[in-house]
């Protein structure tokens, strides 16, 4: 026990020197992978008046859309920054239809006196790891409330979490050694040996994304590793937590958005066999999954389901037959059979593009241990779905809302913020109710036919990547050959 004692006086020595001496912390270095390649989202492009200007760089245009601010921050200014995803962006269409300008319609509406900022930052294909790096630029730029929308585009770049257990510096960044003053404390000091080390034993993530869907035969590089997955979640989880404290630092409320997928109309990107079936296991699963898909087509629904579920003794996880079986049930009226069923094909799907049950539940525990403002977008959806079961009703294609649903989870933000007593409305409710009418009229008024063609012409091309069918060949530096692996 004294040695025990003896070796941690050190550091409970340091975390309560630093708090005496008033140290706030700092950004934890990431423990998961390597990120000093990343660049900040916003540069200034001048000065009018008694301002500096901001702006999204020029070069991150094919991922964000451009929006600019100003500071210090004008008077009567509301600022908020909205982070996220291509659902933050608004995919299909775009910023001008997202959530973010539902919120800021709603907040003007609200706030007469006010001048409303819903600054949207949503990048194409982001994960939490990169947002988590805007949410700690952001901060510097006198926000008011942040709000983030993300864990749907966890699993698009590749990467290890094999080289996670070493390191004195990895150990003390962890989650939720990284809260400790100390431990931010020693990782900026030691932050150039750390990003040397990670050169070698960490996956060096590129400056922008680089998903691998975005190349030809993408899904291929999809296997069923359980492994893989779960540290994944390990490492969402650390940056949801870095994002709550690095706000809680700043004294910036924060609010989470619960993710949303399409259960019921969307199938499994992809599905494979485990690779632990013997093979004559194999051919009989082929054989009674073929027969499940070919009765199902025949309308012999209860003949169907009697294959699958035999399919399914002998892969469990086999996410096509979990898809197929929720099917079936929800054709047969067995609502809560048809969630689970449904629920699990996306939890095994070998190409995850929709927020497992793990992501979630470790967004809503960090959340729930925290204290943290959310509005759980896929209950807010289910609950206005038929049965309860998210499907095309609300959203486009895998887990884009469409531009109602868009609309209705800005609203209900704005609604949230107002619930927690971080926004107080200026003037009655049947008068801001009449505003926000008026406002989003006169929004929509500017949006023109072309703004709804070329958000369909989209929807196609990303049906398309999901599918794995992107043209883009992937180039090695050394070689210049194609290189999948």
């Amino acid at each position: 026990v004294l040695a025990i004692v003896l070796g941690l006086l050190p550091i409970v020595t340091l975390e309560v020197g630093l708090r005496i001496a008033g140290y706030r912390g700092t950004a934890a270095i990431d423990p998961y992978v390597d990120l000093h390649r990343l660049e900040p989202l916003f540069v200034s492009t001048g000065s009018v008046d008694d301002y500096q200007q901001f702006a999204i760089d020029d070069s991150r245009l094919h991922l964000f859309r451009l929006v600019r601010f100003k500071l210090p921050k004008p008077e009567k200014t509301y600022r908020v920054f909205a982070l996220g995803g291509s659902t933050t962006q608004g995919e299909p269409f775009s910023t001008e239809t997202a959530f973010p300008m539902w919120l800021q319609i709603r907040l003007r509406a609200m706030l007469p006196s006010r001048t409303v900022e819903v600054i949207n930052c949503g990048g194409l294909s982001y994960a939490s790891y990169r947002v988590r790096a805007i949410c700690e630029e952001v901060l510097e730029y006198e926000p008011d409330l942040i709000v983030v929308y993300t864990a749907h585009n966890e699993y698009l770049e590749k990467r290890s979490y094999a080289s996670n257990d070493a390191g004195l510096v990895s150990s003390l960044l962890r989650w939720p050694a990284a809260n400790l003053r100390s431990a931010q404390w020693l990782g900026s000091r030691f932050r150039g040996s750390a990003n040397r080390r990670q050169e070698t034993d960490f996956t060096m993530m590129q400056r922008e994304v680089d998903a691998l869907l975005d190349y030809q035969n993408g899904l291929e590089d999809y296997r069923r590793s359980d492994t893989w997955m779960s540290g994944v979640v390990e490492h969402f989880a650390w940056n949801v937590q870095q994002m709550v404290e690095g706000c809680r630092r700043a004294d910036v409320p924060i609010v989470f958005c619960l993710p949303v997928a399409n259960e019921l109309d969307c199938p499994p990107m992809k599905y494979e066999l485990s690779p632990v079936l013997a093979d004559d296991d194999v051919e009989r699963f082929t054989k009674r999954f073929e027969n499940a898909v070919e009765l199902n087509s025949m309308g012999k629904s209860v003949e169907a389901m009697e294959q699958a579920m035999l399919a399914l003794e002998l892969d469990p996880q086999h996410a096509g037959c979990l898809f197929l079986l929720g099917r079936l049930a929800y054709a047969a009226g067995d609502f809560p059979a048809a969630e689970r069923y449904l629920q699990a094909a996306i939890d095994n799907d070998v190409c995850p593009l929709r927020a497992t049950s793990e992501i979630e539940a470790a967004l809503s525990l960090v959340l729930e241990t925290n204290d943290v403002a959310q509005v759980d977008a896929g209950e807010l959806f289910a609950e206005r779905s038929k049965h309860g079961i998210v499907g095309d009703q609300w959203l486009v294609d895998h887990i884009h809302p469409s531009v109602a649903g868009h609309q209705l989870l800005g609203e209900t933000i704005a609604d949230t913020l107002v619930a927690s007593g971080q926004i107080k409305p200026e003037i009655a409710n049947s008068d801001w109710q009449d505003r926000e009418q008026d406002l989003r009229a006169a929004h929509l008024s500017t949006l023109g036919e072309d703004y709804y063609h070329r958000g369909k012409q989209r929807l196609q091309g990303l049906r398309l990547w999901t599918q794995g069918r992107a043209k883009k060949l992937r180039i090695t530096p050394d070689t210049g050959l194609e290189s999948l692996n």
